[in-house]
């Protein structure tokens, strides 16, 4: 399966996104693809069995906005995967001192992406999990 990069970095700044628009083309790139790749499997791949290019421009954006979010996401929290989210712990205690985080960033992911993103997406219907016509189709 090849990779399609389905959003480009002037696309990132022309939905009013600033946090990666510093970035040289090759990181943004490489972050855009991880970012890409976790909405795709939060989306169970709907793009893989529907034309982006001649879908419903509002879904399509709303697909862009969701991996321009999860950008956003990767860049503060350096968390790229479910299991990228360091020491899961809620307190530590040595002697006297005791440390608890005040937020893990993995409980603000849904299905390991960001909540943002998550909220994108199911508004637009691409986090539906029921039998698509292409599955029933080709059994």
């Amino acid at each position: 399966m090849t990779w399609e990069q389905r959003l480009s970095k002037s696309d990132y700044i022309e939905f009013g996104y600033v946090n990666a628009k510093d970035k040289s083309d090759e990181d943004f790139s490489s972050i855009e693809k991880q970012a890409q790749r976790q909405i795709e499997a939060a989306t169970n791949y709907f793009y893989n069995d529907h034309d982006f290019s001649n879908d419903w421009s509002k879904r399509v954006d709303a697909y862009k906005t969701a991996i321009c979010e999860q950008v956003d996401f990767i860049l503060e929290t350096g968390i790229t995967a479910s299991y990228d989210g360091g020491d899961n712990f809620k307190s530590v205690s040595i002697g006297r001192l005791s440390l608890s985080p005040s937020v893990n960033p993995v409980d603000t992911t849904v299905n390991g992406v960001c909540k943002e993103a998550s909220r994108i997406l199911g508004r637009y219907g691409l986090l539906y999990r029921g039998v698509n016509d292409y599955a029933a189709k080709n059994k």
